[in-house]
């Protein structure tokens, strides 16, 4: 039997989750919009891209659940409702995937996302559930290693830049809501790369501008600090997604195939390689957790340090701007 998914929140990234979660083999059996007269719209997007769509929409979220009994759920609504949904989830025995962030309540509401962000995590670990926040750029470390590796490239650099660009509305273009919205990507291949790493704050700096918020701080990792810039931008014309591992430079370009189906190329100077949408690979990765086999790409626990580094730089940032 194939698994059984519905998606909270459609009409963005969330009709991507439903395509991909149906190219994995599982069924899509229903969505959850914010309002009835929102229904028939998020239908019509995710019979878009998934044309054999034959489930129901809901908007309310216990009631999808007790009457359609997903084995998982996809968490797309709007940053400050990621915890509801996820408990609300959790609670009737659902997996859950959540988009990132974790939890965003705004930046007066720093502790209480943290905690909220807990409550998630220990309430997916108490019940024996998969849990897995949706990061999907970490899918791209086994690829940059392999490439690094061939590069003949030092283990440690002397600085790893990585740049997350995205076309975002103009009410999303202040720092700290540019940074939220961007920064998750980044900090997930950090945690990926150097597992078990300290975020080192004594040194930070930012640099900011109307569309566009960096960090350069340090990491601990193996008794190695590592200098790391993270930069977000908000752009309009083509988008910049890149890890650089002290000057050596590698760009991700998403691009659809003949075939119809989404693929990355990653491109250096000298070279490219095409490999499977990230996306594809978390929500793959997801799948086989709720299986039973493996671990999703970004799990509970790094999850929970992934929404640690990004309120601890934004409650650095906030900081250092009142000064």
């Amino acid at each position: 039997m194939p698994i059984r998914v519905a998606v909270v929140g459609v009409r963005g990234v969330g009709k991507f989750h439903a395509q991909w979660f149906a190219k994995e083999g599982c069924e899509v059996i229903a969505f959850v919009s914010s309002s009835p007269e929102t229904i028939a719209q998020n239908e019509t997007a995710i019979k878009s891209v998934v044309p054999n769509f034959r489930g129901r929409g809901y908007c309310d979220l216990r009631e999808m659940l007790e009457k359609e009994r997903p084995d998982a759920v996809s968490v797309c609504s709007p940053h400050h409702l990621h915890a509801e949904h996820c408990l609300e989830a959790l609670r009737h025995g659902v997996h859950v995937l959540c988009e990132k962030p974790l939890v965003w309540l705004g930046q007066d509401r720093l502790d209480e996302s943290l905690e909220q962000a807990r409550k998630v995590v220990n309430e997916a670990k108490e019940r024996g559930l998969k849990f897995a926040v949706n990061t999907q750029y970490a899918a791209s470390v086994p690829h940059l290693r392999q490439i690094w590796g061939e590069q003949g490239l030092p283990q440690i650099p002397e600085r790893i830049t990585l740049t997350m660009e995205a076309k975002m509305r103009e009410r999303d273009t202040s720092g700290v809501n540019l940074w939220v919205d961007l920064a998750p990507h980044p900090l997930s291949i950090l945690l990926a790369l150097f597992p078990d790493a300290d975020l080192k704050l004594d040194d930070i700096e930012f640099e900011e501008s109307a569309d566009s918020l960096s960090a350069h701080f340090s990491i601990r990792w193996q008794n190695n600090r590592i200098p790391v810039t993270v930069r977000t931008r908000r752009h309009s014309g083509e988008l910049e997604r890149s890890v650089s591992w002290g000057e050596f430079k590698t760009e991700f370009v998403p691009f659809v195939g003949e075939d119809g189906i989404y693929r990355i190329r990653i491109k250096w100077d000298k070279g490219e390689r095409i490999v499977e949408d990230f996306m594809q690979v978390s929500i793959r990765r997801f799948v086989k957790a709720v299986l039973g086999e493996g671990m999703p790409l970004c799990d509970a626990e790094m999850a929970m340090k992934q929404m640690e580094w990004l309120i601890a730089l934004v409650r650095k940032y906030l900081t250092m701007r009142r000064w």
